[in-house]
């Protein structure tokens, strides 16, 4: 494991994303319910602009696909670099706890996408890989969207471990340890972000938005999921990013990553026989995860499985065993007899946010088929059967792409992707957005679902149109 723990600090900034925006000026009335606002005008709302993009940049090396030729060190590709500049204003601040950004380009389309984040992820953690491809989506006008995404109130606090030390992590493992921070917080904020935002352009821009979307990534993806299964009034259509999916009675993150911990530590242990060691890579198996994809299971079970099922775990069952959060990357033997299933306190709360399936407009999944750590058959697939049960297969499509994994940063990453097996969701994402805007707009339905296989070069994405392959710029 030795050769893993250089990413250490990479790895929790990809699925907490750790940086906070500094303080702000306190009260204002720009936006009802909100304090702390602040509002810039900019020559440029793109991350190309370094008062937005060096706020962006640990969030885009840790989420997006990087070119690591040359010196090795991670870099932008030019295909989702803005070649525009978007002047207009950017508006930041809070509902309570819950950090905001809001941009509205000075040319807008009359449209706005907002964007639940992943992870406990801050306000800035998509801006590279959503904001700057919405806010350039140039109509003839020279047009585009405003954009507005919210951390859901619980990126944690840099609490010192019991020895003082402040460690890079510690916000990751603090997100859900206060009362107040709850998953159920996450939905109100997405919410009340999507109701000030709209009131903000109507006061400001003499409109509401002609239409509005959504996406969301990993936790995002679960928010999203829900407020268009129960708050649909205020959207046209969501694209989710390979969402998580809750459920009490079925397989849902915390159950499926604690059986993923005990499957590890029999791979791992030296006097497991193969045929233990067999039996537990079935386990994956049974998730969804095809053997080709094995290589990618150390790095999450280093860096994830433990981290996200005691956060979860200590959210919705806190009285299997307590932890403290300096204790969550441990103690993997805590899991050795856990059945969530049998956990009823847990289920019941669980059953109060749970995904239904039961949307109201038109809904997009992209997900890695080697996704190892939200597991296709888990959390994807099985949200197309829930939607199907529902009776709204009509408006739902899963595109499944193959050697996608959860995190785009890994692909062709030097110590994780050695031989560059895997392949980026985002062009996938970026298209997916175009097609549901024709679905919502124009009434030309999406491309029924399916597995998108890999183009013959990395130079290239394969067009969910036609099936063909195209430049991914």
């Amino acid at each position: 494991m030795k050769k893993f723990r250089s990413l250490l600090i990479l790895t929790m900034a990809a699925v907490f994303l750790l940086t906070a925006l500094p303080a702000v000026q306190a009260a204002s009335t720009f936006i009802p319910g909100a304090h702390s606002v602040n509002v810039v005008k900019y020559d440029d709302l793109t991350t190309m602009n370094p008062a937005i993009g060096n706020l962006a940049e640990a969030r885009r090396v840790a989420l997006a696909p990087n070119d690591y030729s040359g010196d090795g060190k991670p870099k932008r590709f030019a295909w989702y670099t803005p070649q525009v500049k978007v002047p207009g204003l950017e508006i930041s601040g809070m509902f309570e706890d819950a950090k905001f950004v809001i941009r509205v380009p000075e040319n807008w389309n009359g449209k706005l996408v907002v964007v639940g984040a992943p992870g406990v992820g801050d306000e800035r953690s998509t801006d590279a890989i959503l904001a700057d491809y919405v806010l350039t989506k140039l109509d003839a006008n020279n047009s585009s969207y405003a954009y507005a995404c919210i951390d859901k109130g619980t990126t944690g606090e840099n609490i010192p471990t019991p020895d003082g030390k402040i460690v890079p992590w510690a916000k990751a493992m603090t997100a859900l340890i206060s009362e107040q921070d709850t998953i159920e917080e996450w939905n109100l904020r997405l919410h009340q972000l999507t109701v000030a935002t709209k009131d903000l352009l109507k006061r400001t821009r003499g409109q509401e938005p002609s239409r509005t979307y959504l996406i969301g990534m990993s936790n995002g993806g679960y928010v999203t999921r829900y407020a268009m299964e129960r708050d649909s009034d205020l959207y046209d259509g969501m694209l989710d990013w390979e969402g998580i999916l809750w459920r009490a009675n079925e397989a849902n993150i915390v159950s499926s990553i604690a059986d993923a911990v005990n499957a590890w530590q029999v791979i791992t242990d030296p006097k497991a026989t193969a045929e233990q060691k067999n039996q537990a890579y079935e386990v994956y198996t049974k998730y969804g995860l095809p053997a080709e994809s094995r290589f990618l299971l150390p790095y999450h079970a280093t860096f994830y499985y433990l981290a996200t099922v005691n956060q979860l775990r200590m959210e919705v069952d806190p009285e299997w065993k307590h932890r403290e959060w300096h204790e969550f990357l441990t103690n993997a033997q805590d899991y050795k007899d856990y059945n969530f299933f049998t956990r009823d306190k847990a289920k019941a709360r669980v059953a109060k946010f749970q995904n239904t399936g039961n949307i109201k407009k038109p809904v997009i999944t992209v997900h890695g088929s080697w996704d190892t750590l939200l597991f296709p058959n888990v959390h994807a697939r099985a949200y197309e059967t829930l939607v199907n049960k529902a009776g709204k297969s009509n408006l739902y499509r899963l595109y499944m792409i193959d050697h996608g994994n959860h995190l785009d940063s890994l692909v062709a990453h030097p110590s994780v992707d050695k031989n560059k097996q895997l392949q980026p969701l985002l062009p996938y994402v970026h298209q997916a957005f175009d097609i549901l805007v024709d679905w919502v707009e124009q009434g030309i339905p999406a491309p029924e679902g399916k597995t998108i296989g890999m183009p013959s070069s990395s130079e290239n994405a394969i067009d969910l149109r036609t099936g063909g392959e195209i430049a991914k710029y």
